[in-house]
């Protein structure tokens, strides 16, 4: 009984702290997004998310993983990473993978996520995704939903397998719909997601969970740029957003 308690309360953890063969994967027609729909296609989704302020051009680079735990300082490991780039309103392309991570995926993790030690078998390792991950990014704007997971394996990966130490700035998506979607009576990805009536897609799969986020960012990009007419909105505004307190910003959930 013991055991099963520890596992459980495990998985609510695991759940709570994320909710939030190596492959490109295009994104279809170069679609707007849009908060109302996507097209299921296997694990990617083709969309149609409302277009940005012209002159808007910073590209932003949305990150997710899938992992073994919660700490890659405690020797946990990405099995999964899904990347959807986000450029004038556009996802302009994504790229997912499995990654063998050179160890057991714990069975709680399997339940979580559906990915399986039969699945990463035959995965590329860690060194050969994360170094077509650096390129594809490039220059982008680093986003992810509750940065702090995503940001330390990214970190921790590259610096572990490519010898890479990146200390560039993440966009946080958690920080900012704390800010912008002040009423919504919780900020985890899926409820936002509820709360817009976006399609989730798999859920706790990496480039699904990416997807949703580019929608509810471009969503974000939207509202600030309306409240904030005569601003830019790109990478270091949002920075500075994401830390400055609720009580000095309006709230923008029911911005049209």
């Amino acid at each position: 009984m013991l055991v099963l308690v520890s596992v459980l309360f495990a998985i609510a953890v695991c759940a709570l702290a994320r909710d939030n063969a190596a492959v490109y994967a295009p994104a279809p027609s170069f679609t707007r997004l849009s908060a109302c729909s996507f097209m299921n296609h296997s694990s990617t989704r083709a969309s149609a998310v409302a277009s940005q302020p012209l002159g808007q051009s910073t590209t932003y680079a949305v990150v997710d993983f899938e992992t073994t735990g919660l700490s890659p300082h405690q020797g946990d490991r990405a099995i999964e990473i899904g990347i959807s780039l986000l450029r004038d309103g556009r996802e302009v392309d994504t790229f997912a993978s499995l990654i063998n991570p050179g160890m057991r995926i714990p069975a709680f993790i399997t339940q979580l996520t559906g990915i399986s030690n039969e699945m990463v078998a035959s995965a590329p390792g860690a060194g050969e995704v994360f170094e077509k991950a650096l390129a594809f990014v490039g220059e982008a704007q680093l986003v992810a939903h509750n940065a702090s997971f995503d940001r330390k394996f990214w970190r921790r990966e590259l610096s572990v397998e490519l010898g890479v130490e990146c200390q560039r700035n993440f966009v946080c998506t958690l920080m900012l719909a704390r800010r912008i979607f002040q009423s919504f009576a919780s900020h985890r990805l899926g409820e936002i997601a509820r709360v817009l009536d976006i399609d989730t897609g798999r859920s706790h799969r990496a480039l699904d969970d990416a997807r949703v986020t580019t929608i509810i960012l471009g969503t974000m990009l939207d509202r600030l740029q309306v409240a904030n007419p005569d601003q830019a909105i790109d990478g270091a505004f949002l920075q500075t957003y994401q830390k400055r307190a609720k009580t000095q910003l309006p709230d923008l959930s029911w911005a049209s």
